[in-house]
């Protein structure tokens, strides 16, 4: 097995989460100071009451980074991380002095890959990750009735296991996405021989349940094309 991995030193930056303050607002959009940060990169914005309470006001999306000035842009949105029908949910809009949580759980990941030695190969080569077995979102995926995998299951799955970085083996390359925003971080070449792909990924569930109609019931085909028209759509 040959692996050519480039460093990944943009990702080791975010190991743990950034937090910063919001040091504007500027139509509609967070400004904060820092010296470097990928667009994409999703997170949330926490505004602190007291000394004992504090609460996730907004989703936040780094839309825009300016080097010279070391400002990136906020995209701001409803947050679904945590939802709780029972609880009120309060009117809060970011202002400045609002802290700005991002890469939120990038120390936990799930890797996609076409084969078992892929999969390990790859997983066992990129450390200080906690890797979520592909086996749990096969799971899901079967509790939603969806053999081709959508990006909303993508998503939903990364929510609900607290996952942030979404890996997907595809077309030589190892493709590294923010798990909320889907967006694209990152592309490390990894030429690899794929032997007993297993459709629609590794994973030791032999069976994914599927809807008797909707999108994502139809049991995936081919792997490399559905994966990088999933990536390239959403980036």
């Amino acid at each position: 097995m040959r692996l050519l991995f480039l460093l990944f030193l943009p990702l080791f930056l975010f190991a743990s989460a950034i937090e910063t303050p919001i040091v504007s607002i500027n139509n509609e959009k967070a400004i904060i100071k820092i010296p470097t940060i990928d667009i994409g990169v999703s997170g949330f914005i926490v505004r602190t009451f007291n000394d004992n309470h504090s609460a996730i006001i907004s989703g936040a999306t780094v839309s825009h980074f300016n080097s010279e000035t070391q400002e990136a842009s906020l995209t701001l949105s409803e947050y679904d991380g945590l939802v709780q029908n029972s609880l009120p949910n309060g009117n809060w809009r970011p202002q400045k002095g609002d802290i700005a949580v991002l890469a939120f759980a990038y120390e936990r990941a799930i890797l996609i890959a076409p084969s078992d030695d892929i999969y390990h190969g790859i997983s066992s080569r990129i450390k200080n990750v906690h890797w979520v077995h592909p086996d749990s979102f096969a799971a899901f995926l079967s509790y939603r009735g969806h053999p081709t995998p959508l990006v909303e299951d993508m998503q939903g799955f990364c929510r609900l296991a607290s996952v942030g970085l979404f890996y997907i083996y595809t077309d030589q390359a190892l493709f590294t996405l923010d798990c909320q925003s889907f967006a694209l971080l990152q592309i490390t070449p990894a030429p690899m021989k794929i032997k007993n792909q297993k459709l629609p990924f590794y994973s030791m569930v032999e069976n994914i349940e599927a809807n008797w109609f909707g999108v994502g019931n139809d049991e995936l085909e081919s792997y490399d094309p559905y994966y990088m028209k999933v990536i390239v759509q959403s980036n």
